[in-house]
């Protein structure tokens, strides 16, 4: 028997690079980190503290409990319990990749009365960026420096 009759591929299938580019990437170590511009907004895997309406927002007649909205693909958790801003609630959603973000009462008002653009479904910003990649959206000056970096090391 040989050693590799014993590898589960199963195991192995998921480490294996799906195209040209990715393995070269992959045999350099080289790898792609992209973070949001979250802009005031904070984004976390791991789920974001939350906490209930205090007396002083219940008793504002502006106020709305939010908590179990959903829009687009993001679902209103919570009032966010340790972020502090100066212009607006921050509320914690949950996008259905399992991403956490929190968003200001305003965006989540406005897009569950249908404020938003027509093409634009809520989601959290990395589901955002992975759909304009997946669409064909992106810089193509970015692009074209990324293609001549790679271009300018295989020398």
């Amino acid at each position: 028997m040989t050693r590799f009759a014993r590898v589960d591929m199963d195991a192995v299938a998921p480490l294996l690079p799906g195209d040209k580019v990715a393995g070269r990437v992959a045999a350099r170590g080289e790898h792609f980190h992209w973070e949001p511009a979250l802009g005031g907004k904070v984004h976390s895997g791991d789920p974001i503290a939350v906490r209930p309406p205090n007396k002083h927002e219940l008793g504002q007649p502006s106020f709305v409990d939010l908590k179990g909205i959903r829009i687009g693909r993001l679902t209103v958790m919570g009032i966010a319990a340790e972020v502090i801003s100066t212009n607006g609630q921050n509320w914690v959603v949950r996008c259905v990749c399992g991403a956490y973000e929190t968003r200001k009462a305003k965006f989540i008002k406005g897009s569950a009365a249908g404020d938003a653009p027509h093409d634009a479904e809520p989601m959290c910003d990395w589901c955002d960026k992975t759909r304009r990649l997946q669409m064909g959206r992106c810089d193509e000056r970015k692009a074209a420096a990324a293609a001549q970096a790679i271009m300018g090391q295989n020398r």
